[in-house]
């Protein structure tokens, strides 16, 4: 074909393994990462991953680690990796490929696109569209912007980091946004770097995910050093057990987890008190004593309680931000593209279990922005059920759109919900 420019927003997993696979292809490619190679994982590198080893690679990618890195020490069957472990196991020698090696820009990043000489209002849902290039503008650590043209746009940036709010209906509590800045959003490694933070501190915990699950789990190690620590974990449900439990769990480190933070929530655990059907609705952040004044309700009771940390393992979303001058059918709950998340909606039938979902087929990929495309995390807007195999199930997909070619898969023939 002739050589096409592609252009990829993010350098975590599925960014490389698309990046990876379009090199295959002929595609001149070009990664864009705002940071660093798989920084996203690296945020919560303390943390371990649910899925083994065999179900978070391609067979490309570790084909071509083999043959080009005689250094490279490939994982056994099994190995449960923290997110540290996978990004210097895997993602960073698959970023040095040679492959690779002079396509990932790191220090970059995205801060709009659009279409060269057509707005957003323009050629409504018409393919011509994908005769005018798309228009990148980006911003490196120095400050310094540039514009970047490309063909086709693949967005992989992923949604940690864009987290929820901690107020009821989604929205900010009054003086959340004030306080931002002092309020641990993310997974923080309490038993690790932040460890001084907490130790001897009383701090407010909102959350019932599996973050909040590896919070609660972590503060015992704290409780049991300092018994002066203590937590207050707070969810905005009924629910006895917070986090939700999955039947004959395949994931055998997310079965203990979800044990563990539930016999927490439902058996006095020294130091920590558990409380649902409660909801932030003020927060008042106090420089001088570095501490936060919050207001919680809870079947119709006010209380106040002096705290000091909060921790919101409340979730995140996507930046939609960047392609709001593109062509892009949005879902109004979870805030993903409108075809694949129709389809999850319409195949979870509640299930909470990432393991049940497969893929939801090429043409869920599709916007009406011709040429561009959502994978991996971000895909999934607010749908926690992401799983690094369905972005994987993704690339090839993608591909197969983009080159028009329904048997295309470099995947050595893998079915769509590939291992690896």
């Amino acid at each position: 074909m002739t050589q096409k420019r592609l252009t990829i927003i993010g350098a975590g997993p599925i960014g490389l393994e698309a990046a990876l696979y379009a090199t295959q292809l002929g595609f001149d490619v070009e990664v864009l990462e705002r940071d660093r190679v798989g920084s996203n994982l690296e945020r919560w590198g303390h943390v371990r991953l649910f899925s083994p080893w065999e179900m978070n690679h391609s067979s490309l990618g570790v084909k071509l680690l083999r043959q080009h890195d005689n250094q490279w020490g490939e994982p056994g069957p099994g190995t449960m990796m923290t997110g540290a472990e996978f990004v210097k196991t895997y993602l960073g020698p698959l970023s040095q490929l040679p492959q690779l090696a002079n396509r990932v820009k790191t220090g970059v990043s995205v801060q709009s696109v659009g279409r060269s000489s057509v707005l957003k209002n323009e050629l409504i849902g018409n393919p011509e569209r994908a005769n005018f290039p798309f228009r990148i503008l980006t911003q490196s650590h120095d400050g310094s912007e540039a514009i970047r043209e490309t063909d086709y746009l693949l967005d992989a940036s992923g949604v940690y980091g864009n987290h929820n709010w901690l107020g009821e209906g989604g929205i900010p509590a009054p003086g959340e946004v004030a306080a931002e800045a002092h309020i641990d959003y993310e997974l923080s490694d309490l038993v690790g770097k932040d460890r001084a933070r907490f130790l001897g501190k009383r701090t407010l915990l909102v959350g019932a995910g599996y973050s909040a699950a590896t919070t609660v789990s972590d503060f015992q190690t704290l409780i049991a050093e300092d018994a002066t620590t203590s937590l207050l974990w707070t969810v905005r449900d009924g629910r006895i057990h917070p986090i939700p439990v999955i039947e004959d769990d395949a994931l055998a480190y997310r079965s203990s987890l979800t044990a563990a933070a539930n016999t927490i929530a439902i058996m006095p655990t020294k130091g920590i008190e558990f409380r649902n059907n409660t909801t932030v609705t003020a927060v008042e952040y106090r420089a001088t004593s570095n501490t936060f004044i919050v207001s919680l309700a809870r079947g119709g009771e006010f209380s106040k309680i002096e705290v000091d940390r909060i921790i919101a393992n409340v979730g995140f979303g996507p930046d939609n931000s960047i392609y709001r001058e593109l062509q892009v059918h949005e879902c109004w709950a979870s805030r993903g593209p409108m075809k694949l998340s129709a389809a999850l909606l319409g195949a979870s039938s509640g299930s909470t279990d990432c393991l049940g979902q497969g893929s939801m087929g090429p043409e869920t990929l599709r916007n009406p922005e011709p040429n561009f495309f959502i994978l991996g995390n971000k895909s999934y807007g607010r749908n926690p059920t992401f799983l690094l195999r369905i972005g994987l199930s993704q690339v090839v997909e993608v591909f197969s759109l983009i080159m028009d070619d329904a048997a295309l898969n470099l995947y050595q023939g893998e079915h769509e919900d590939m291992a690896a």
